[in-house]
């Protein structure tokens, strides 16, 4: 960390966000257990780990809070204050993001009742509410996220996320860029001494796990071979943008620029704290220690038989002075006589144009990543539903890129378990896949952006819909209010409207004979 140059050339290599490919007819014929691809594993880590490994690093540190002015050598006088204030805009950034697109549940639509049934079992399984949730924060932190999907020890399928930083999926170099194989590594310290690697390709159909002594990741070799059954690679990447850029990435000088500002803000104020205090027309100020003594008492000489200067610091008495926040500006060897005065030494500070300034970084660091500022006196909740669609406008058009790219991982997820599914039976849709995969291609994923709402106002405009859609619709509007899906809300109307009323007194006879009066003699 000590190396990083703050606020100064380009931040990554042309290498540090590629996608790694390979010939698909190279791939065919290699042997997985052979020590030519095992090289060829090796050398795919070794570009990741030197080309993109420092820039996924580094924009986890921003997302952390531990930004470039952590590291800033600046060279400051020691008996000067030296604050290096991160800000916190990059999660900020990402929580935003996260949270309007995944902050309600995606929602999978097909005609299909049995395959939703068995979509929503893989839901809950999972909890994929929550792991989409952890998706979408790694994309807008890297630009990429991976999961993996496996069968559990009781067969049931499940999906869990990997980390950006130790997983990458190898393409291949025709035009449809089909994914050869996933690649997902990472090391285990069993002790302080003894530590191992591991690294795990998944093609198709296996996976293969290979180990090494040491963190390097050299000299593989072979150790298992273990069949997926998902029938494609199970390491599923999706991406934020088509060049795997992070939320926050375009505007890490923005924020750096406005954390050298609120540092030197914060220096200029300690500082100030600790003004010098400048004496002058004072003769005996500081002069006790001035000079060096010898054993009996005489102030020692030099050659020129000029007293000699104490060295009361390593740095002599100016040294001495600056630690006591003290200037002794004048020893008044003026024969006219002593002329005193006491004053702290202090600069002005121009805080309408510091903040000009900050306010002006802010400004660019929403508006470049499509951030609502709500600080902002005109973004406020009592404004009209149009209001706020033109402020959110710009980051609407962003989401329907994210939202496009997540539902393209979203369709490979599904068709993925659903080549698992028909080979379980578990779903009768047809004995062969493509039967399976059609319906699947059938799904619609449906996203709610997650935003503050007018109730009052919203379910009026439901009202007046009243008569002009049909009722399932206007259930469907309503489920942000009652939580319960259009179909399931439809089924307990349905059930209210057939239920018989139950009589209080259990000696009136509940039937359609006429007898509903109780003789009052018995």
């Amino acid at each position: 960390m000590t190396n990083i140059e703050f606020l100064n050339g380009t931040r990554y290599t042309d290498t540090a966000n590629i996608e790694f490919r390979m010939p698909e007819d190279d791939f065919e014929k290699s042997n997985m257990e052979s020590p030519e691809f095992i090289n060829q594993i090796e050398n795919y880590i070794q570009q990741f780990r030197n080309n993109q490994l420092p820039r996924l690093q580094e924009l986890k540190r921003y997302y952390l809070s531990d930004n470039n002015i952590k590291y800033r050598d600046t060279k400051r006088d020691k008996n000067r204050a030296d604050n290096r204030i991160a800000s916190d805009w990059a999660k900020y950034i990402t929580v935003f993001m996260q949270g309007y697109i995944l902050g309600n549940p995606v929602k999978y639509q097909n005609e299909d009742a049995q395959l939703v049934n068995k979509i929503e079992e893989f839901q809950n399984a999972n909890n994929e509410d929550y792991h989409n949730g952890l998706l979408e924060t790694d994309l807008s932190i890297y630009g990429r996220a991976y999961e993996m999907l496996y069968i559990d020890s009781d067969g049931i399928e499940k999906v869990t996320k990997l980390s950006p930083e130790q997983t990458f999926v190898v393409y291949g170099d025709t035009i449809e860029k089909n994914s050869l194989f996933g690649v997902r590594f990472y090391q285990i310290e069993f002790s302080m001494e003894k530590a191992a690697s591991y690294v795990e390709v998944y093609t198709d159909n296996e996976m293969y796990r290979y180990e090494t002594n040491n963190n390097a990741y050299s000299g593989l070799a072979f150790k298992e071979k273990k069949e997926t059954n998902f029938k494609g690679v199970p390491i599923n990447e999706y991406q934020n943008n088509e060049d795997r850029l992070g939320d926050f990435e375009s505007v890490l000088d923005s924020i750096d620029a406005y954390d050298l500002s609120q540092s030197e803000l914060a220096n200029f104020q300690q500082d100030s704290s600790d003004a010098y205090l400048v004496i002058t027309g004072n003769p005996m100020t500081a002069t006790d220690t001035t000079y060096e003594y010898d054993s009996s008492g005489k102030i020692v000489l030099d050659e020129y038989g000029k007293p000699v200067v104490a060295d009361n610091s390593k740095d002599g008495v100016l040294e001495a002075m600056m630690k006591a926040r003290l200037l002794v500006l004048d020893n008044n060897n003026n024969p006219d006589g002593p002329n005193p005065n006491a004053f702290y030494l202090t600069k002005e500070y121009d805080s309408t144009g510091v903040e000009a300034y900050k306010k002006r970084l802010v400004d660019d660091i929403l508006r470049f990543t499509f951030t609502p500022d709500t600080n902002d006196s005109n973004f406020s909740g009592t404004q009209s539903g149009e209001s706020m669609k033109y402020k959110l406008m710009g980051n609407d058009n962003l989401n329907k890129t994210k939202t496009r790219l997540l539902t393209k991982g979203f369709m490979r997820r599904l068709r993925l378990l659903a080549n698992v599914w028909s080979l379980k039976n578990s779903v009768s849709t047809g004995d062969k896949i493509t039967d399976l995969q059609d319906k699947i291609n059938d799904t619609t994923i449906k996203f709610t952006p997650n935003l503050p709402q007018n109730d009052e106002e919203r379910i009026n405009m439901i009202k007046n819909l009243d008569g002009v859609v049909s009722d399932e619709t206007l259930l469907t509007l309503l489920e942000t209010f009652t939580g319960v899906d259009a179909s399931n809300e439809l089924k307990r109307i349905d059930k209210e409207s057939d239920k018989q009323p139950i009589n209080s007194n259990p000696r009136i006879p509940n039937n359609n004979d006429g007898v509903n009066e109780v003789d009052e003699h018995e």
